[in-house]
């Protein structure tokens, strides 16, 4: 899997991720998948993912060819201890069109969380994209229009306290996560000038 990133990788490097050269190209590698840097006037933030299997934009999501071609799949060890993707959040005005879509792209939906009050409540739906989750957010019953957007990434650490010490003052204070037993802090995008939401949990309760 590759995550296409519009943002300066220096950006990502003050937050303690190994940033890689190929071929001209710099890249981050999260366990099985490489966040891939690329400059495209007037977008910033995820610009398109590569899938294998996926051939096709989904719900106007920009679905694209892989674009590295390195032989090396060792994710490096990075500082901050971060060592795989959680989640990739994509939002949405309508939860039943895109989550249509993406089954039908052959996405298999693992499940569904609905949380808030009526009329305003929001649902979560869980789809696999190999060993990271795709999470889609958006209104349980359709309130605006407009399209799907990828919109941040949830990523795990193998030690979530060293991984506060190493980023320091750029991520908020340790805190308990939605999912029991898991802690959470979140990256400070906006004083990085990253244009990516960066969420960092520790491991799931029954893998550590």
């Amino acid at each position: 899997m590759e995550i296409n990133l519009c943002d300066d990788p220096s950006h990502w490097e003050r937050i303690g991720f190994e940033v890689v050269t190929d071929n001209s190209a710099k890249s981050i590698q999260i366990g099985k998948t490489k966040l891939c840097f690329k400059e495209i006037d007037g977008v910033e933030g995820i610009a398109s993912v590569h899938v294998e299997g996926v051939t096709a934009n989904i719900d106007s999501l920009n679905f694209k060819p892989r674009t590295l071609y390195s032989t090396n799949t060792e994710a490096p060890f990075h500082p901050n201890r971060i060592e795989r993707i959680d989640h990739l959040v994509v939002t949405t005005p309508d939860s039943d069109k895109t989550t249509k879509a993406l089954i039908e792209a052959g996405i298999a939906l693992s499940g569904i969380r609905t949380f808030g009050s009526h009329p305003n409540q929001t649902r979560q739906s869980f789809f696999w994209l190999g060993d990271v989750i795709l999470e889609l957010v958006g209104p349980h019953k359709v309130t605006k229009t407009g399209s799907p957007l990828f919109w941040g990434l949830a990523l795990v650490s193998s030690d979530i306290n060293e991984t506060v010490q190493q980023i320091g003052d750029l991520c908020t204070p340790l805190k308990d996560a939605v999912q029991p037993g898991r802690k959470i802090t979140t990256v400070k995008t906006r004083d990085l000038s990253i244009g990516v939401p960066i969420a960092i949990m520790s491991p799931h309760v029954n893998d550590s």
